[in-house]
């Protein structure tokens, strides 16, 4: 994220395992339309499994 590593804001430790996720919202469920929905990225922290969401994936520095 703009070039700036990232720690975790709970304990410190600057390693996580990296998931993509779906933001699924109920009415698209509904319809059965899951596939459609936006998705994020999170980072889980592999010390204390503190999870951070972000809407863009953030890069690899």
């Amino acid at each position: 994220m703009n070039q700036k590593k990232i720690v975790c804001p709970f304990c410190g430790h600057d390693k996580f395992e990296y998931r993509e996720i779906l933001l699924n919202t109920p009415g698209m469920t509904f319809l059965g339309f899951d596939w459609a929905n936006r998705s994020a990225s999170v980072l889980i922290c592999t010390d204390c499994s503190r999870i951070e969401w972000f809407l863009k994936q953030p890069s690899v520095i």
